[in-house]
C-alpha cells in the first residue's frame, strides 16, 4: 500500500469516526475530561497560554472547465505570554500540507503546502481604555464585509499592522488601523497603506450605529486601490417568544487620489431582517454593489466567502463593471439530535446592478455539530446554476462542497 493511499485512507477514517462520534451510544465527556486535564497540566507547568487548532478538509470544487477534490489538513500553533503590567505577545504558526493529491482544490487555495508564521504581534492592553496592537495578526471589523480574515479558507488572512481599540466611554467602541501588508489566502503578500477609523455606539439592544472610513492605497494593485465611508445600523429586539434582529449597511466609494486606473464613485447598499420563533429562524436580505459599466464597488479586504453565496462565483475583489444585485432568503434550525445539529439553508438570485439581464441562482447548505468543545464537524454545499439568459460573469455553473473535522484549543 502506497504512502498517498495510506494518508488518504487516514483521512478517511478521521473522517467516519467523526460521523460515528454522531451516535448517542458514543459519549464525549470522558475524552473532554482527560483533554481537560492534559491541557490544565500544562498550564500549570508553564506560564502563558498555548493554542492548538486542527482542520483535516475534504473538499470538492466543480465548474464546466475543472472538478478538484481531496483532502487537505491544517494545524495551526502558537504560545501567548503572561501578560508583564499590561504589555503580551503572541506567535502562531501554521503548517498546511495535502493528505492527497493537492490541496490546492479551490482556486483561492494557492499557498504551497509547508510552514509559515501567520502571527507574531505584540500588544499593550488597559482595561479601563482599550488595547493597542502592533505586528502580524488577524484583524476584522464588523460584519468583515470590509476588513476580514477570511478564516474558512485553509490559508488565512492576516496583516501586519497597527491597531487600537478604544473602550474607555461607556457604550462607544473605536476602532483603529493602519495596514502596511496583507498576507492573502491564495499565499501572495501585497503592500499596502491602509488606514481606518471605525466608531460602534449602542443606543440599546434594538439600536447600534457604526460609522466608517477606510482608505486602502495598494502598491502594485491599483484596481484595488478605494476610499469608503458608511453607516452601519444593527440591532435586536425580542417580545414573548419572537426576536427580531436586523442589519442595514451603506457606503460610498470613490478612487484615492487617481491612484487607480480611472476616477469612479459607487454606491453600496445592504439589508438584512431576520425573525426567531421557537427554535426557527426565517430571514430575507439584498446586497446591491454598484458598477458604473467599466467600475465596480470593490471589497478586496473582505472575508468574501461569507458574501453572495458559498460557491465563491461572485468574489467583488476588483469589483464588477456591471455590479452585483443579490437578493436572497434563508431558514435556520437546531436539530434536537445529540448536543443540537445548526442547519442553515439559503437562495440566492443574482443580476447585474445595472442593465438587462440575469446572472443565475444558488443554493447553499450548512450543517455543523459540536461534540464537546474541543472537536467539531461542519459541512457546507453551495450550487450555483446560471440562468437561461445568463449574461457576463453569470455565465457558467459552479459548486463546492465540503466536509470538515476542527480540533480547537
Amino acid at each position: 500500500m502506497s504512502f498517498r493511499t495510506t494518508l488518504r485512507l487516514s483521512a478517511g477514517t478521521a473522517l467516519a469516526a467523526a460521523l460515528c462520534a454522531l451516535s448517542p451510544s458514543l459519549a464525549a465527556d470522558p475524552l473532554e475530561a482527560a483533554l481537560d486535564d492534559f491541557f490544565a497540566s500544562i498550564e500549570e507547568a508553564v506560564p502563558g497560554k498555548f493554542s492548538l487548532n486542527s482542520r483535516t478538509r475534504y473538499e470538492r470544487f466543480a465548474t464546466p472547465a475543472v472538478d478538484r477534490r481531496g483532502f487537505s489538513q491544517r494545524f495551526r500553533y502558537g504560545y501567548a505570554t503572561p501578560d508583564f503590567e499590561g504589555f503580551g505577545a503572541y506567535i502562531e504558526g501554521e503548517t498546511l500540507f495535502a493528505l492527497n493529491g493537492s490541496h490546492r482544490i479551490h482556486p483561492l487555495d494557492q499557498a504551497g503546502s509547508g510552514t509559515e508564521l501567520n502571527q507574531l504581534r505584540l500588544h499593550y492592553a488597559d482595561p479601563a481604555l482599550g488595547r493597542i496592537t502592533l505586528g502580524r495578526q488577524i484583524y476584522t471589523l464588523d460584519d468583515q464585509r470590509f476588513i476580514g480574515h477570511v478564516g474558512w479558507r485553509q490559508n488565512i488572512q492576516t496583516f501586519d499592522a497597527l491597531t487600537a481599540a478604544f473602550t474607555g466611554v461607556e457604550n462607544l467602541a473605536v476602532n483603529a488601523f493602519y495596514l502596511d501588508r496583507v498576507k492573502r489566502v491564495d499565499g501572495s503578500g501585497q503592500d499596502l497603506t491602509g488606514l481606518g477609523l471605525n466608531l460602534r455606539y449602542t443606543v440599546a439592544p434594538s439600536l447600534a450605529v457604526t460609522a466608517f472610513a477606510y482608505r486602502l492605497d495598494f502598491d502594485r494593485m491599483a484596481a484595488w486601490s478605494n476610499d469608503t465611508i458608511g453607516l452601519r445600523l444593527t440591532g435586536r429586539t425580542a417580545a414573548s417568544d419572537l426576536t427580531l434582529a436586523y442589519a442595514l449597511s451603506y457606503a460610498r466609494q470613490t478612487d484615492n487620489s487617481g491612484s487607480g486606473p480611472r476616477d469612479f464613485s459607487l454606491d453600496y447598499w445592504a439589508g438584512d431582517l431576520a425573525a426567531t420563533f421557537h427554535g426557527v429562524t426565517l430571514g430575507a436580505g439584498f446586497e446591491f454593489l454598484e458598477g458604473d459599466g467599466t467600475e465596480g464597488f470593490r471589497t478586496p479586504l473582505a472575508t468574501v466567502h461569507a458574501f453572495n453565496g458559498h460557491a465563491d462565483k461572485f468574489l467583488p475583489v476588483a469589483g464588477f463593471p456591471l455590479g452585483l444585485d443579490d437578493r436572497y432568503l434563508y431558514a435556520s434550525y437546531r436539530l434536537p439530535v445529540g448536543a443540537g445539529i445548526p442547519l442553515r439553508v439559503a437562495h440566492h438570485w443574482f443580476r447585474p446592478e445595472q442593465g438587462p439581464g440575469r446572472y443565475g441562482r444558488e443554493l447553499n447548505f450548512t450543517g455543523s455539530y459540536a461534540f464537546n468543545k474541543y472537536f467539531s464537524l461542519v459541512a457546507k454545499y453551495g450550487r450555483y446554476r446560471p440562468d437561461s439568459h445568463a449574461v457576463g460573469i453569470g455565465q457558467g455553473k459552479k459548486s463546492m462542497f465540503t466536509l470538515e473535522l476542527n480540533f480547537n484549543y
